[in-house]
C-alpha cells in the first residue's frame, strides 16, 4: 500500500454521512488487487475503533458474518474485508446485504489516483496497464516532483519516461538524450532502455519518437534512430545528394537537428555523441564513411561547409585543401576562409592541430607567393633588419607553428604525404631568399666591423634599458627574464599572449645581436660591462667570469648596488613569501630561463625545440604575471642571448662547410655556424668579422660565419637547430617591454580598451514570420591587442516560468580586427522547435565562458512569432 494513511482517510469517509434510513453503515472492501497486508490492516483496525467502527475480515465465513451482521450485532459500524475477487451474485450469500450498504475500492489504480489526486476514470486503463511502475516509493516519488494535475496519457509517459532515464525534464529530447549517452547503441547494452522494457513503454516510446522527429520504421532501433539524425542534418545542411540514405531522412527537419545540436554542444554529453558517430562510421567496414565519402567527393567544399555532425565532412575539406595546395592553386584566402568557419563546428577542436598546421602551412604559401611577386625591396641593412621585425619574421612563425601543431596530432597522416614535403621546399625557398637578400647588403655595407647602422646593439642593453629606468628615481625596480634562444618572432607571439592575459601595456622592440650569436657572448653583452675579454674559452666581463648565475650577479652588482640574480625556477617555484623576501629591496633583478636553447643544442631532442618554445611562452607568462601581481614587479623587459635557425628536414652534405683548412691551435670557439680564431684567412661562403670592437684581446681574434643557412662540418651537438651566425633568425634580439598596470581603471585613464569585444543584433524587423529564420550580428569593435575576441552562443528563449530555449543554439566567434563595420558582421541561422506557438519569445546572446558571471552579453531581445502554420515548417 503506497499510503496507508490517506487509504484510511478514505475508509473512515464512508462511515461520516449515514444514509436516510440508516441507523448504522456497512462497507464491503473487496480488495481484489491485495493491496493491503496483514500489518496494513491492523493499523486500519486500530484507526477504525477509535471511532466505533469495527473491522470484520471475511475469509469464505459467509453464513458466519451473515449471522454476525443480521443476528449477533445489529446496531456497529462495519468494515468487511475480503482479500480476493467478489463471488458472482448466485454464490454471494451476502448479496441482500451488499445491496443496501456501501463499497470502498483499494485497487492498485485507485492507491495511485489516491497518492496522486487524480479525478475521474479516463486514466484508470492507462494506470492498471502501468501500475507496476508506481509499486516503488522511491519512482513515486520522483514522479511526483514533474506531476501536473491536468495531466494527460501522454504526459503521464513523458513522466514515467523522464523517472526511468533520469532525466530532469519531462521533454522528449532530454530523455532521449539520457538514453542514447550511454556507451553503445545497442539496446541489450543499456540500462535505460532495460528499464523501459520492464515497465512496458517501448511502444509509447516508439510512438512518441514518430510523433516528435517523423521516425518510422518497421523495425525501430537506437541505433537506426541516430543515423537518422545525421542524415538529416547533412541533408538539410548541404545540397549533396542522399537518395541511398532517403529512408533516413525526417519530414521534421528542424525538431532534429535542435535535438542533434543540444546534444552536440553539450557541455557533459557531447563526448557520447561523438563516441556513436565513430562507432556508426567504423560498422562494416567503415561503409557508411566510404559512402559518404563518396558523395561529398561529387561537390564542391562549399555545398557542405556548413554541415558538422560527422568528422568525414572535416576530413573531407582537410583533403580538399591539400589537394588544392599541391596543386599550386593559390585561392588563399578562400582556404583560410573556409578554416575559419570550421572553427565554429562541432569537430574543430578534435581536428584543431591539423587545421592550425594547415592554417599555417597556407599561410606559408601565401608568404611565399607574395615575396616572388614583390621581391625584397629593401636597399639597406637596416631596412632589412626593420623590414624582418615588421614583416619578414612571419615566415618563422608560419613554419614553427606547422610543425608545433604537425607534432602534437596522432592523426597527422592526412598532412605527412604532400604539405610536411611541400611546407620544407617552400620554407627553404623563402630563406634561401631572405637570407641571400641579407648576405648581399652585408657584403656591400660591412667591412670586417659587424654594425648595423641607426639598430641599437646588444651590448648597450643595460645602459638603454635598465640604467634608464632606474637612475629616474630610487623607488623604480625592473625585472629582466633573459630567455636563451628566445627568437624575435617568439617575442611576437609572447605579446600577444601577455596582451590576451594581463592588463599591462607592452612595446616590442629589437636589437641587433653580437656576433657569434651563441649564448656566452649574448649573455655577457647583456650585462652592465666596459670590457669583454676571452681566456681559455671563458668569457670575461670586466674581470668576472660572465659563466654561471653567480658570477652574473657580481657583475650586475657592480653595475648597480640593488642587484640580483635568479635561476628561472629558483624565483619560480618558492612560496610568495619566500620569493618576496629574495628581492627585497633589490631593484634590478635578472631571471635566466633555459628551455629552447637546452633542448635544441642536444641531437637527441633538436626536435622538440617547438614545443620548447610553446612552452617557453607560457613560462614567461607565468613569471610575468607572479611579478606583477604578487611580487609588486611592475617594470619588466624579456629579451635573449641569440635567436636560431632550425629546419625540420634532413640537411645534406652540400649545406656544410669544409673547416680543414683551420689550424685547431689557433681556434679560440667554434661551431656548426661559426669559428672564432686567431688565424686570419680567407675562407668561401663565409662573412669575416674582426671580433676588435667585441671584446679585448692581446692577438687579432676573427669570426667566420657561413652565408645563408649554411652549416661548418664538426663534431657533437644539433645539426637541424644551429645558432651563432648572422643570419636575421640569429641576430634579430626581441626587447619586450612590459609595464604592468594593477587595475582595470590603469588602461582606463589611458583610454585603452580592454576586456572582450561587443556584439549587438542588427535586424531591422524584431518579427519572425518563418523558419529557419536569420540573425545578423554586428561586432561592434575590432580586436585590437587588449580586446579580445568574444565566443559567444545565440539562441531563441521562451523567458516565461522555467526558461527553455525554443530554437536550436547556434555558436559565434567574434574576432574581427578589420576597420570595417561591414566586415564585422555575421549572421546565424536558428530553427525553431515545432512546439513554438504565435507569441514573444527572446534571443538571448550568451558568453561561452563558464566563468563568466554575467554571462547575457545584453538583456534579451523581444522577437515576435508570428507564422501562417504553426508546424514543422
Amino acid at each position: 500500500m503506497q499510503n496507508i494513511a490517506r487509504t484510511t482517510r478514505s475508509i473512515l469517509k464512508k462511515f461520516e454521512v449515514p444514509g436516510e434510513y440508516e441507523t448504522r453503515k456497512i462497507v464491503f472492501w473487496y480488495d481484489k488487487g491485495e493491496t493491503a497486508n496483514d500489518e496494513e490492516l491492523e493499523t486500519i483496525k486500530s484507526a477504525l475503533a477509535r471511532g466505533g467502527i469495527k473491522l470484520h475480515r471475511l475469509n469464505n465465513n459467509f453464513f458466519a458474518t451473515k449471522k454476525l451482521l443480521e443476528k449477533d450485532d445489529t446496531e456497529s459500524n462495519y468494515l468487511i474485508y475480503s482479500r480476493g475477487q467478489e463471488r458472482e451474485y448466485e454464490s454471494n450469500w451476502l448479496l441482500d446485504i451488499q445491496l443496501y450498504s456501501s463499497r470502498f475500492e483499494n485497487s492498485k489504480v485507485s492507491d495511485i489516483k489516491s497518492e496522486l489526486g487524480i479525478e475521474g476514470y479516463d486514466l484508470d486503463k492507462f494506470l492498471e496497464a502501468n501500475s507496476r511502475f508506481f509499486t516503488s516509493k522511491k519512482r513515486v516519488s520522483a514522479f511526483k516532483q514533474f506531476y501536473q494535475k491536468d495531466w494527460k496519457e501522454g504526459e503521464f509517459v513523458l513522466g514515467l519516461l523522464a523517472v526511468l532515464s533520469g532525466s530532469s525534464t519531462i521533454d522528449l529530447k532530454e530523455i532521449l538524450r539520457r538514453l542514447l549517452v550511454d556507451d553503445s547503441l545497442d539496446e541489450e547494452d543499456k540500462r535505460i532502455w532495460h528499464r523501459i522494457e520492464k515497465y512496458g513503454l517501448i511502444d509509447y516510446f516508439w510512438n512518441m519518437v514518430k510523433r516528435d522527429f517523423k521516425y518510422s520504421f518497421d523495425n525501430p532501433t537506437l541505433k537506426k534512430l541516430f543515423l537518422s539524425f545525421i542524415i538529416t542534418h547533412i541533408d538539410r545542411n548541404t545540397t549533396v545528394s542522399l537518395k541511398s540514405y532517403e529512408q533516413y531522412i525526417s519530414k521534421k527537419s528542424n525538431e532534429c537537428e535542435i535535438f542533434l545540436r543540444g546534444w552536440m554542444y553539450h557541455s557533459k554529453d557531447s563526448a557520447s555523441f561523438d563516441k556513436h558517430c565513430q562507432q556508426l562510421l567504423s560498422e562494416n567496414r567503415n561503409k557508411l564513411e566510404i559512402d559518404l565519402t563518396s558523395l561529398l567527393n561529387k561537390h564542391d567544399v562549399d555545398d557542405y561547409i556548413e554541415a558538422e555532425s560527422i568528422d568525414t565532412l572535416d576530413k573531407n575539406i582537410i583533403r580538399n585543401i591539400v589537394r588544392e595546395l599541391n596543386s599550386d592553386m593559390d585561392n588563399f584566402d578562400r582556404y583560410l576562409n573556409l578554416i575559419e568557419m570550421r572553427k565554429r563546428k562541432h569537430w574543430y577542436p578534435q581536428y584543431k592541430n591539423i587545421y592550425s598546421a594547415l592554417e599555417n602551412a597556407v599561410r606559408l604559401h601565401q608568404f611565399s607567393k607574395e615575396l616572388e611577386h614583390d621581391g625584397i625591396k629593401e636597399q639597406s641593412l637596416n631596412e632589412l633588419f626593420k623590414g624582418y621585425t615588421s614583416r619578414y619574421y612571419l615566415m618563422d612563425c608560419y613554419y614553427r607553428k606547422f610543425y608545433y601543431h604537425y607534432d602534437q596530432d596522432d592523426e597527422k597522416e592526412i598532412l605527412k604525404k604532400d604539405i610536411k614535403t611541400k611546407v620544407e621546399k617552400l620554407y627553404k625557398q623563402v630563406l634561401d631568399t631572405l637570407l641571400g637578400r641579407w648576405d648581399e647588403l652585408i657584403g656591400s655595407e660591412l667591412g670586417d666591423i659587424w654594425n648595423i647602422e641607426l639598430i641599437d646593439n646588444q651590448d648597450k642593453f643595460y645602459e638603454i634599458y635598465v640604467r634608464n629606468i632606474i637612475r629616474k628615481n630610487d623607488r623604480d625596480k625592473v625585472a629582466v627574464i633573459i630567455s636563451d634562444a628566445l627568437r624575435y618572432e617568439t617575442a611576437a607571439e609572447l605579446q600577444h599572449v601577455l596582451n590576451k592575459n594581463t592588463k599591462g601595456t607592452i612595446e616590442l622592440k629589437a636589437m641587433a645581436g653580437s656576433l657569434p650569436s651563441y649564448t656566452k657572448l649574448g649573455m655577457a653583452s647583456l650585462l652592465p660591462h666596459k670590457r669583454l675579454e676571452y681566456r681559455n674559452k671563458h668569457l670575461f666581463v670586466d674581470g668576472i667570469d660572465s659563466g654561471n648565475t653567480v658570477n652574473r650577479e657580481k657583475i650586475l652588482l657592480n653595475g648597480s648596488p640593488g642587484s640580483v640574480a635568479f635561476k628561472f625556477r629558483d624565483l619560480m617555484e618558492p612560496r610568495t613569501g619566500d620569493a618576496r623576501e629574495k628581492i627585497k629591496g633589490k631593484r634590478v633583478i635578472y631571471i635566466y630561463h633555459n628551455k629552447i636553447d637546452a633542448t635544441g643544442d642536444e641531437r637527441s631532442s633538436e626536435h622538440g625545440v617547438f614545443n620548447a618554445v610553446d612552452s617557453t611562452i607560457r613560462d614567461i607568462n607565468k613569471m610575468i604575471d607572479r611579478l606583477g601581481k604578487s611580487l609588486n614587479v611592475t617594470k619588466v623587459i624579456v629579451t635573449s642571448d641569440h635567436g636560431f635557425l632550425y629546419q625540420r628536414e634532413h640537411l645534406e652534405n652540400v649545406d656544410k662547410l669544409e673547416t680543414s683548412d683551420f689550424d685547431k691551435l689557433k681556434i679560440i670557439e667554434s661551431n656548426k655556424r661559426f669559428i672564432l680564431s686567431e688565424q686570419d684567412m680567407s675562407l668561401p661562403n663565409t662573412h669575416k668579422f674582426s671580433m676588435a670592437t667585441i671584446v679585448d684581446s692581446d692577438k687579432p681574434v676573427h669570426l667566420y660565419v657561413p652565408l645563408s643557412d649554411l652549416r661548418f662540418k664538426s663534431q657533437g651537438g644539433g645539426v637541424n637547430y644551429v645558432h651563432g651566425g648572422a643570419s636575421l633568425q640569429e641576430i634579430v634580439i626581441p626587447v619586450l617591454v612590459y609595464n604592468h598596470n594593477r587595475q582595470d581603471s590603469d588602461l582606463d585613464r589611458k583610454g585603452i580598451k580592454h576586456g572582450k569585444v561587443n556584439v549587438s543584433v542588427i535586424n531591422p524587423n524584431r518579427k519572425i514570420a518563418s523558419s529557419p529564420f536569420k540573425v545578423k550580428l554586428l561586432q561592434t569593435e575590432k580586436v585590437t591587442d587588449k580586446l579580445e575576441p568574444l565566443k559567444c552562443k545565440v539562441a531563441l528563449w521562451d523567458m516565461g516560468g522555467d526558461e527553455r530555449k525554443v530554437s536550436d543554439e547556434r555558436l559565434i566567434i567574434a574576432d574581427s580586427a578589420s576597420d570595417e563595420p561591414e566586415e564585422r558582421v555575421q549572421s546565424v541561422v536558428l530553427s525553431l522547435s515545432s512546439d513554438i506557438e504565435n507569441r514573444m519569445y527572446y534571443l538571448r546572446v550568451i558568453d561561452d565562458d563558464p566563468e563568466v558571471v554575467k554571462r547575457d552579453i545584453f538583456d534579451p531581445i523581444p522577437f515576435e512569432v508570428d507564422l501562417l502554420i504553426v508546424d514543422d515548417f
